[in-house]
């Protein structure tokens, strides 16, 4: 007499022949989706790093942020010396890791002079760049700003090419390259296609992808909801900024002039964007660090990133 055990063993087998046998395709899981990245642009609490940078970053954790970008390099002057706010990279990884902080990225403007056509290299001080990156534990390096004449397609295009060849390097050296939009590169149109539609189509998303700045966006008029249903996989990070309802400097999350419901919510289900960026940089009646603590509630309560 067989087992009660092995009787249901058989019976099992038994009925799922017959399932398969019948066209019947079990559900597959749902995947788990992927974790929501709140991150806070340090940019946004300058001069408070500048006087006292381990203080600000312990408000921070205490805050409740996981994650920060800062934006110590910006210009090779500056990274020459390999400080972060005061810190070496190492030093300043210890400070983050003991407080619950990540460096997941960070603004490194990118030189024309950091890139040798002749010898297809990088810099020494990018290469110091992508060291202390990795150092600090990073995924991303963004560069703000487009060293090239914006103005000249010849001259964008060159630049293209550069981006391209940097962003394969810095691939290979673990790290994610990235480009940072301002208004500029929707003010500028070349036979009535925007600069950033150009600049999309030509840079490899290989080897460089998009770190979209909604307000800068705002301050040249156009909606941000246009390239992210045009490029939604070009898009892997967001700076959440909102606009001024009467000028064009940023303002409290959810209380200016952009349609934040709409766009949080369609970047988050149709683009590749796992990481979102707090920025404020004008203030009204607030303190900075009130600024990013207002904001960061502000995108879990009202906007429901956990």
């Amino acid at each position: 007499m067989q087992s009660r055990r092995n009787f249901l063993q058989i019976g099992a087998a038994a009925m799922g022949s017959s399932l398969l046998l019948s066209g019947f395709t079990p559900p597959k899981k749902k995947k788990k989706p992927e974790a929501n990245h709140i991150s806070v642009q340090l940019y946004s609490v300058r001069d408070d790093m500048k006087k006292d940078a381990l203080g600000t970053l312990k408000q921070l954790s205490a805050m409740g942020y996981r994650e920060i970008e800062p934006a110590a390099y910006l210009s090779p002057e500056i990274y020459q010396n390999r400080l972060q706010y005061g810190y070496s990279a190492k030093e300043f990884r210890k400070i983050c890791d003991d407080l619950g902080l990540k460096i997941t990225s960070s603004h490194v403007v990118f030189p024309k002079d950091d890139w040798n056509a002749s010898t297809k290299e990088v810099s020494d001080s990018w290469k110091h760049v992508m060291e202390d990156a990795n150092i600090m534990g990073q995924k991303y390096l963004i560069s703000p700003w487009f060293a090239f004449d914006k103005t000249n397609l010849e001259d964008t295009r060159r630049g293209f090419e550069v981006y391209n060849n940097v962003g394969m390097v810095t691939a290979k050296n673990g790290l994610r390259f990235g480009f940072h939009n301002h208004h500029q590169e929707f003010d500028q149109k070349f036979d009535g296609v925007y600069l950033y539609d150009i600049m999309l189509k030509e840079l490899d998303l290989k080897y460089v992808c998009q770190q979209l700045d909604i307000c800068n966006m705002s301050v040249a008029n156009v909606d941000p909801m246009r390239w992210l249903k045009m490029f939604p996989k070009h898009f892997e990070l967001m700076h959440v900024k909102d606009r001024s309802k009467t000028t064009t400097e940023s303002t409290h999350l959810g209380e200016g002039a952009l349609k934040m419901h709409e766009i949080l919510d369609f970047a988050r289900k149709n683009t590749n964007i796992k990481y979102w960026v707090i920025e404020q940089e004008a203030y009204q009646e607030k303190t900075p660090l009130e600024c990013v603590k207002f904001d960061l509630e502000k995108m879990k309560t009202e906007f429901k990133f956990a």
